[in-house]
């Protein structure tokens, strides 16, 4: 017995066992954690965004859409027009790094970011929006 454990070639063994159980866990592990991570930019680049986009509708209301309203000016059309106009100024304060990031997570950024604007009009309608609650799809029971 003494003689086989000693012609064992133990780094062969050591070599056979990292190549079929460690390395494969090693690699899914670090996978892992290179999705987590980008997840985690991802949400960081979402609330980015929504606090980008609240800014943005904000600006447009008071230097726009403020003195319009209500009047004869103000028609779907001239609505539509401030709408890019806030999307626009929206986009412009992201970092290139946050937009690619943000347009390769949604295949359609346009229809987003138009979601996007969308809840911060109902969340200013609504007055839910303060300075402590600026991300609405983190508050508590949602």
């Amino acid at each position: 017995m003494h003689h086989i454990i000693t012609e064992i070639d133990w780094a062969q063994i050591f070599s056979v066992i990292w190549s079929a159980l460690l390395l494969p866990l090693t690699a899914y592990a670090g996978a892992q954690i290179r999705a987590w991570a980008k997840t985690k930019q991802l949400e960081q680049y979402t609330d980015i965004l929504y606090q980008n986009a609240a800014g943005a509708v904000k600006d447009v209301y008071e230097t726009i859409v403020k003195d319009m309203k209500g009047t004869t000016v103000w028609t779907k059309e001239k609505q539509n027009e401030v709408r890019e106009l806030a999307k626009a100024k929206t986009v412009c304060a992201l970092t290139n790094t946050a937009y690619r990031c943000l347009k390769a997570a949604n295949e359609d950024f346009d229809e987003y970011l138009d979601g996007m604007i969308g809840t911060v009009l109902y969340d200013l309608k609504q007055n839910t929006m303060n300075q402590t609650d600026t991300m609405p799809w983190k508050r508590s029971g949602n």
